[in-house]
């Protein structure tokens, strides 16, 4: 037996189907499936194949295709594949998206280019610079032009692929098939729909899809099997590890008897050219002897005029043509019928008339004969294999089928034993019942009736910036009067405030004591205190132990630093210290035990803590120079914020750039039994001392153990001090700029503003009347946006943002630019929607019990919610055009505060007060 290192061994097996042997390898590292077909075949052929499951009719996967061979890393040239196609020897060489995978498969005589063009191929699908390149995905999948229409390969491929009726046909078939899942999507991209992917969800997209772990590879022919497996092995997958999880496809509910009506439009309809399609499943994939059944039985009833089936719906009269289609490579396998050249009252009796047809057959039995011929003629072409696609490139695009629907890429290059067994079956009329079955459920069925184009949808493939028109249109009426507070149960038990929430399902219960006495140079410790104590031991577990009875017993749980501004006079911040947990109310015991020892018990002295706290201030480190390049935008906004907000200012010290040069300065200094004797000292302060609120969202039967365990507990402490709002003198306004690697840009501009809510009417219509368009359309940024807080803070943003100063420039336009519009009532009625239905985003149960937690902190009620509410919904045109004018008053008094890379950051310091590299 061959040893393979770096693979390990599946099966190995003879198949004289491809006339030589398969061998299913896993890779060891990446968990890439592998599949060689040895045979003499001199047309070598290779092919790698994805599992790419559409979530949508954008044609991410289409475009991703087209995209990733633009050019890689190793060939970093405009289009390898232009080049390929005129110096290759490959007698194919494409890629394809199918609706569920993405092959890149091609197939040549010389092993010299056979070399070449596999490592071309796997830096193309491994190290695309389309992911690094806007511009590949605004070149192969849509752009917008200066006029303001929408271009691009994809999208202009798609705008002529789905212009035709059949194909309209085809997408509405599947989406009444398979409404659920990834089959009901146009995998290839519906032009309507295409302009909505954006290159970060393209990217993202690509990353979770065009992994190693989730790719088939497949050698073929008459080659050296080891050299090219060691050349995979130590170029490409081992440097892949697995992914956490592969992405799966759903199975979907079927859909019998669900009937459709959709037109098509054209200029000269006429009666006779409605189309009826009718659809049914066919059983599972794997049943391999079913769906070949099932193709011998379509070829037997339908193959031809004369085949009994379409013979007798012809005579019928019902339309032109009957053509049938039949798809087994899907996770659910479907066949159709579709009658062409149909009026819309004959397609109305195709149904019928197929069922009638059908009983007919079932009555005298299918002539063994006429199976036996198409069962021949079948396994014959399996054999044969005609058409011009080279075998090698037929066997990757089979084993990627079935290796992404069983697991095994041989599946399907083994036929002579279904073939035997069917035979066998032909006589014992195992076809008849299987044609009984079939056509037993009600179809799924489409009828397309041709119509003149509605004056609406005139000149409907050229996308502007016109307002979307919706049929139901949302008012402020449809808003409701928002979700109502369910106050919590207080009372004083053990030294602690007691809050209980009545909820069912889980169980949450949150522990918040006051940091409000906390000295401002204290917080950095507090927070630092809440990473470190899930690292350390206690005298009565290790710290690995503990961790393992909190996952075993909790299902989340967790410490860290909160802060609110209150809505109470005077607008007080309540700082807490947080430790929450999630549990099924049987493990309430669990929990309070637990808690207290992880809180309360855990060493913050000796040589397993001071290990534990370099590590993880070397983590946070770490951590934070990296979200410096992905999350510019939010430290920006906090560290603009503290100037202006007591609460922004908090949380910089504790999660901005303050913390970090906190960490600097610990890393530096290495005093970690210091670091431990101060942690420890403000635990006993903080923990021991400060106000407690106990929070439990949960049943009145958890509340009853609760109030038993409390008394016993960690938690509990005789007396406490009073909660005090938090206090901190801020900083003087400053202007700055902090370089960044990565080569892009997070632009904010920060003001103070007092609470109003219906100024997030004035932050959408920011948003994405103005700084959509003049930032993210024109200037290119990912993102940007107006966000107004709750902590009397107002700013603009931009997110990977291509420019710098520009975008500032842009920024002070925009007041001007809303100010001196003309909105309708329509325009209003939108944004205060818009606006309105923000403050009602569904949350998680879990998020749901701390939002309740912080308004009873915070004091909010009901009535305050209804006002603001009212406010929010009473904003007309002149009030918005009177608030677009005063913000660039608001503006003036701003603070900029970018992270940005070292050119852009030259460029523009003239805005800047001071600038700092991170």
């Amino acid at each position: 037996m061959k040893q393979y290192p770096g693979y390990t061994l599946v099966k190995r097996e003879e198949c004289p189907e491809q006339h030589g042997t398969l061998t299913v390898l896993t890779h060891d590292v990446s968990g890439a499936a592998v599949l060689l077909v040895e045979n003499d075949d001199d047309n070598k052929a290779f092919g790698i194949g994805f599992g790419t499951f559409p979530s949508d009719d954008t044609g991410v996967f289409h475009i991703l295709e087209h995209s990733v061979l633009a050019g890689s890393e190793k060939y970093p040239v405009k289009s390898p594949f232009l080049q390929l196609l005129k110096s290759s020897m490959a007698s194919f060489l494409n890629a394809m998206t199918f609706p569920d995978k993405t092959v890149y498969p091609f197939a040549t005589p010389n092993e010299t280019d056979f070399k070449n063009l596999m490592d071309v191929y796997l830096n193309a699908v491994f190290c695309p610079l389309a992911m690094v390149d806007r511009g590949v995905f605004e070149q192969e999948g849509w752009h917008r032009d200066e006029d303001g229409t929408v271009s691009g390969v994809v999208y202009n491929e798609m705008q002529g692929a789905l212009a035709t009726p059949d194909a309209q046909l085809q997408n509405a078939l599947s989406r009444a098939m398979f409404p659920d899942t990834a089959y009901g999507f146009v995998s290839g991209g519906d032009p309507a729909s295409i302009p909505a992917l954006t290159y970060e969800k393209y990217v993202r997209v690509y990353r979770r899809h065009y992994s190693a772990d989730n790719c088939c590879i497949t050698l073929y022919g008459k080659m050296d099997m080891a050299e090219k497996l060691a050349f995979l092995d130590e170029q490409y997958l081992s440097h892949m590890p697995k992914s956490v999880s592969r992405p799966r496809l759903t199975v979907q509910d079927e859909q019998a008897g669900v009937r459709l009506h959709i037109p098509y439009y054209t200029e000269k309809p006429e009666p006779d050219e409605a189309q009826c399609a009718l659809a049914w499943y066919t059983g599972a994939f794997a049943d391999r002897e079913r769906q070949l059944g099932v193709e011998i039985l379509l070829d037997a009833l339908l193959g031809n005029n004369q085949s009994p089936l379409k013979a007798a719906l012809l005579e019928e009269k019902l339309g032109a043509d009957i053509d049938v289609g039949f798809d087994d490579s899907t996770l659910q396998p479907t066949l159709e019928l579709v009658l062409r050249g149909a009026t819309e009252a004959s397609a109305g009796k195709f149904a019928a008339a197929v069922r009638n047809a059908v009983d007919g057959i079932l009555e005298k039995g299918i002539p063994e004969e006429l199976l036996m011929a198409s069962l021949n003629s079948t396994e014959f072409a399996s054999l044969e294999r005609p058409g011009s696609i080279p075998d090698g490139v037929l066997d990757a695009i089979h084993a990627s089928t079935g290796w992404l629907h069983t697991g095994d890429p041989a599946l399907l290059l083994h036929t002579n034993g279904l073939f035997a067994s069917l035979r066998e079956k032909l006589e014992k009329g195992w076809f008849n019942e299987l044609l009984r079955e079939l056509f037993a459920p009600a179809p799924v069925e489409v009828i397309q009736v041709p119509a003149l184009p509605k004056k609406e949808e005139e000149g409907r493939a050229a996308r502007t910036d016109g307002k979307l028109v919706l049929d139901h249109p949302l008012t402020a009426a449809d808003l409701g009067e928002g979700k109502k507070l369910t106050p919590g149960r207080g009372g004083m038990l053990a030294g602690a405030e007691l809050l209980h929430h009545p909820s069912a399902g889980s169980t949450y219960l949150n522990f918040y004591y006051d940091i409000g006495n906390a000295a401002p140079e204290e917080m950095p410790y507090l927070n630092l205190l809440t990473d470190v104590v899930d690292e350390l031991d206690t005298g009565k577990h290790t710290a690995q132990e503990l961790n393992t009875l909190r996952n075993t017993w909790l299902g989340r749980s967790g410490a860290w630093v909160d802060g609110w501004t209150g809505r109470q006079p005077g607008r007080p911040v309540h700082a807490k210290l947080v430790a929450g947990m999630s549990l099924l109310e049987r493990s309430l015991e669990k929990a309070v035990e637990l808690g207290g020892e992880w809180l309360y018990e855990t060493k913050l002295t000796g040589p397993q803590a001071e290990a534990a706290m370099e590590r993880v201030v070397s983590q946070q480190k770490l951590m934070m120079e990296q979200r410096f390049l992905r999350e510019g935008h939010a430290f920006a906004s906090m560290r603009a914020a503290a100037h202006f907000s007591v609460e922004a200012a908090m949380n910089e010290r504790c999660s901005g750039v303050s913390y970090y040069h906190f960490l600097c300065g610990l890393q530096e200094e290495a005093d970690w039994a210091g670091l431990g004797r101060r942690l420890e000292a403000l635990r006993e302060k903080v923990l021991g001392g400060n106000a407690l609120t106990v929070s439990l969202h949960g049943s009145d039967a958890a509340l009853d153990t609760l109030k038993k365990l409390l008394p016993g507990s960690a938690f509990a402490a005789g007396e406490r001090r009073a909660a005090v709002p938090y206090r901190e003198a801020l900083a003087p306004a400053v202007n700055e700029a902090f370089v960044i690697d990565g080569g892009v840009n997070y632009d904010v501009l920060a003001w103070p503003m007092e609470r109003r809510l219906e100024r997030k009417v004035l932050a959408r219509v920011m948003s994405y009347e103005y700084l959509w368009h003049s930032i993210r359309e024109v200037g290119g940024a990912y993102g940007t946006g107006m966000v107004t807080q709750n902590d009397d803070v107002e700013y603009l943003y931009t997110y990977r943002d291509p420019h710098l100063a520009e975008s500032y420039e842009a920024f002070a336009a925009g007041p001007a630019e809303l100010a001196g519009r003309d909105y309708t009532e329509n325009d209003m009625n939108e944004f205060i929607v818009g606006a309105a239905a923000k403050l009602d985003t569904p949350r998680k149960p879990r998020d749901e019990a701390a939002a309740t937690d912080c308004k009873y902190f915070c004091g909010i009620t009901d009535e305050m919610n209804a006002a603001e509410r009212k406010s929010l919904c009473s904003v007309d045109a002149a009030a918005l055009k009177a608030e677009a004018a005063d913000l660039s008053v608001r503006m003036e008094k701003g603070v900029r505060v970018a992270f940005g890379s070292k050119e852009a950051v030259e460029a523009a310091k003239a805005l800047f007060d001071r600038v700092e590299t991170l």
